[in-house]
């Protein structure tokens, strides 16, 4: 799958002048989903002491998103076997997502989790877009489809006139899907991926057929890799806890 802009509306190259260039490299903010598993055997604990730790991550987790911009959880149960819930949030910056880290891991549930993956990233305008919109947390979505992406080398490598025109393509085909709200941000330099890509949508029959007509798109040849696919339910996160 190629590199999927916030919205539609691609500029043509020449659009591309001096300010858009410096507008998008301004952040917008930095974003983190946590892809958490837990200890089968911290299930079997008495359901008192379960109780009462998972209260104590839960306000840990509200106690630190205080400082956030956005916090939702996921769970993942049916969905993928690596992983069990994942919580994204959104901050101003990195020092944001460190304190709420930190608040966790000062919890006893911590003991008993693993984070399978932190997929980290930064939200800046698209070169491709002709609005620089920011992911902004305006409405509730049900699922969650999380990836990281990572484009060739040789994409990078193509003149700007070129990339616009082949994401014009993408973009089109995107369009279509107004029920699916496409997040990307930018990892460079900070995971190991180059982008982070999350859909949300109430529909996810529709994502599928969308990711299906994007892998027929001239964008998809350049594409290195964008997997692990992660889908979620959002939930609140004391009851999502309460499931197990």
């Amino acid at each position: 799958m190629a590199e999927a802009p916030s919205n539609p509306g691609t500029p043509d190259a020449q659009s591309l002048e001096p300010a858009k260039h410096a507008r998008i490299q301004v952040s917008q903010g930095f974003i983190a989903f946590q892809c958490w598993k837990l200890d089968r055997a911290w299930r079997r604990q008495d359901p008192a002491a379960k109780q009462a730790q998972i209260s104590a991550f839960v306000a840990a987790c509200d106690d630190a998103s205080k400082g956030l911009k956005h916090f939702a959880a996921f769970s993942t149960a049916g969905l993928k076997s690596d992983v069990d819930f994942i919580l994204w949030a959104k901050a101003t910056s990195l020092d944001a997502l460190h304190a709420l880290a930190l608040k966790q891991r000062s919890t006893e549930m911590s003991r008993w989790m693993d984070l399978s993956h932190n997929y980290l990233a930064m939200l800046k305008g698209s070169p491709y877009d002709q609005d620089d919109k920011i992911f902004k947390p305006a409405e509730f979505y049900k699922f969650l489809f999380l990836y990281p992406f990572v484009k060739t080398r040789a994409w990078y490598a193509l003149p700007i006139a070129e990339r616009m025109r082949i994401m014009r393509g993408h973009i089109d085909r995107a369009a279509a899907y107004p029920m699916v709200r496409i997040n990307t941000s930018y990892s460079f330099g900070i995971d190991d991926q180059d982008f982070v890509v999350a859909f949300e949508s109430n529909e996810a029959d529709k994502f599928v057929n969308l990711v299906q007509e994007l892998r027929e798109t001239e964008s998809s040849e350049y594409t290195a890799r964008d997997t692990p696919m992660y889908v979620g339910v959002q939930m609140p996160l004391a009851e999502l806890l309460a499931t197990f």
